[in-house]
């Protein structure tokens, strides 16, 4: 199966918030529920709100392309989250390195689908220990820190420290599964524009911007299996939970609108699968609306499956 990959280069650090109200932590890569919603704002800026409107209405019956997570890039090497299975074998690593391993390049994700595990060697560590990847030494995938502000009280003129997390990455990609080729140029486009306009949190303060560096295909192999893995947040329909099994985690997402006609507005909560999730069959999952105001807002929820071999 052949996808769209966006490759980014980044040109200021991000602030994705981890929990509603949370400025000292930041996400290490770019939910697609986040992406999605950029991209919505970017595409009714361009190509106005009846057409956003009639765009939305097709992904609640049937999305004309689909989106994974932004994850952290170094040089041309593309990196993808450790499926929650995946069987890391060492002799050279201690098990709590291994543990820590969050992310694997793409050469090690392509053989993690196929065979399901693999073992590891000392000099495929990133010198972070948050990655692995066998095509050459890296040092890290991203860098963190933290930034002190103050608050000044309007009455009192007293004041207060605060500490602001953002992290910069080398660089970030994601995968589109383009099913609808005429969405093709207008999904470039709006990319392109989402790069001025920022990604995620703390926009205001010039956070999130990036260029498109280039746009490629990429296949992987979609034979048929018992298991599957997921490169997005997922937001299953209640049908699809039945006899599911596997290996996954949850995150609880929540947030305020931002959009031209809304500000201060709070989206509903839901907990969905996170990326590298691991299921005994397919899920689609869904679109799901989270705030009702002066018009709908909904939060991407749809799946972006891999098969996976999973070593029992």
């Amino acid at each position: 199966m052949n996808y769209v990959v966006c490759k980014m280069r980044p040109r200021a650090p991000f602030h994705i918030g981890i929990k509603e109200g949370g400025l000292e932590e930041t996400l290490h890569y770019v939910p697609s529920d986040t992406l999605f919603s950029a991209f919505c704002n970017v595409y009714r800026l361009i190509y106005g709100k009846e057409k956003l409107k009639k765009l939305l209405e097709e992904f609640k019956n049937n999305p004309p392309f689909l989106i994974s997570s932004a994850f952290p890039a170094v040089d041309d090497i593309l990196f993808f989250p450790l499926p929650k299975k995946a069987n890391l074998q060492s002799k050279d690593l201690e098990h709590k390195k291994l543990k820590k391993i969050g992310f694997v390049s793409e050469e090690i994700f392509r053989i993690l689908l196929d065979k399901g595990g693999i073992e590891v060697k000392e000099e495929w560590l990133t010198e972070d220990g948050k990655g692995i990847t066998k095509e050459k030494r890296i040092k890290m995938l991203w860098k963190e820190k933290e930034i002190p502000r103050v608050t000044i009280d309007r009455i009192t003129n007293s004041s207060q420290v605060y500490h602001h997390g953002e992290v910069f990455f080398y660089g970030l990609h994601f995968l589109i599964d383009l099913k609808n080729e005429k969405y093709r140029e207008e999904i470039e486009t709006t990319i392109r524009v989402m790069g001025h306009e920022g990604i995620g949190g703390e926009r205001t303060y010039g956070k999130g911007l990036f260029e498109v560096e280039k746009f490629y295909s990429i296949e992987f192999n979609e034979n048929a299996g018992e298991w599957y893995t997921i490169l997005s947040m997922c937001y299953p329909k209640k049908e699809e939970l039945k006899g599911i099994k596997g290996y996954f985690d949850y995150m609880q997402r929540g947030g305020w609108v931002y959009s031209p006609d809304e500000r201060g507005v709070r989206k509903k909560f839901v907990r969905m699968f996170v990326e590298g999730s691991v299921f005994n069959k397919k899920i689609r999952g869904d679109i799901i609306k989270v705030a009702e105001e002066r018009h709908d807002v909904y939060r991407y929820g749809y799946a972006f499956i891999l098969p996976i071999k999973v070593m029992e």
